[in-house]
């Protein structure tokens, strides 16, 4: 592409997302018919525009899909089906680019579909329209982006808010990042989410998941139990090889009955590694 190609590229894609992008705003985030495009400029990138462009899958994984191209064993994805239905509450964590997302999408086609659902996401990753062709009820709920100023949609804590208001269902979180989480944890501790509430989170263990929900984001130990189960997937390089794959490395339960001191590892009990 040329400066002016680039240029011209930049002007359409904010004007189809309808948020700012210039020197005081050099970070645009938006989704284009499957791909997630994300541009950065001048002066965040002092040499000019640069863009990142990351196609999505057309379908949702599914867990035999996962199974297939083994980034999960037949055990490990039959224990997540049945902690799905059991409505139990899950958070999905892992590193950049380790399938957190993808995993998630798959888990939300274990819900029957007689639930409903409402997805709460800054950048739309989750496969909402594929889902609701398959006969989900699902009501998403987009909310402002992380990198942006821009004030066209809800914080995340308002939308939660909102969402709790329609009744009960299934709460899918895109990603816990920020404020939100102390609204999504008061929401799984008094019940008032009903079902099952499934989201992803940054992190390369479980204890990592409870240090920054906790530490990070100023949660409760005593709140963080309210999280039923979290599953750790990460990109793996076999042998030390220049591949890398992406694989489930662990399914832990947090237990209810620990005592809350932060240094203690009675908390977490491994269902699977």
């Amino acid at each position: 592409l040329t400066p002016e190609d680039a240029e011209s590229l930049i002007s359409r894609f904010r004007a189809i997302s309808g948020r700012p992008f210039s020197e005081a705003d050099p970070v645009l985030d938006l989704n284009l018919g499957g791909v997630r495009i994300a541009a950065i400029g001048h002066p965040l990138s002092p040499e000019g525009l640069a863009f990142a462009l990351r196609r999505h899958k057309p379908t949702p994984w599914t867990l035999p899909q996962f199974i297939r191209v083994k980034f999960l064993t037949p055990y490990a994805a039959g224990l997540l089906s049945l902690l799905v239905d059991s409505q139990a509450s899950l958070l999905v964590t892992g590193s950049r680019g380790a399938g957190k997302t993808s995993l998630l999408g798959g888990l939300m086609l274990e819900l029957l579909p007689k639930f409903r659902v409402i997805s709460l996401e800054d950048t739309l990753e989750l496969p909402i329209e594929q889902l609701r062709r398959l006969g989900f009820k699902v009501q998403a709920l987009r909310v402002q982006s992380a990198v942006s100023s821009s004030d066209v949609e809800l914080r995340a804590e308002d939308a939660l808010r909102a969402a709790l208001r329609l009744g009960e269902s299934v709460f899918v979180i895109g990603e816990v990042r920020g404020a939100e989480v102390k609204t999504l944890y008061e929401a799984m501790r008094v019940g008032a989410a009903g079902n099952s509430v499934m989201g992803t989170i940054h992190g390369a263990t479980a204890r990592d998941v409870f240090e920054r929900v906790v530490y990070d984001l100023g949660i409760p130990p005593s709140s963080f139990k309210a999280t039923d189960v979290i599953v750790v997937a990460a990109p793996i390089r076999p042998r030390g090889s220049v591949t890398r794959t992406r694989r489930l490395v662990q399914i832990t339960e947090v237990r209810k009955d620990w005592r809350e001191d932060p240094m203690s590892e009675e908390g977490f009990e491994d269902l699977m590694r």
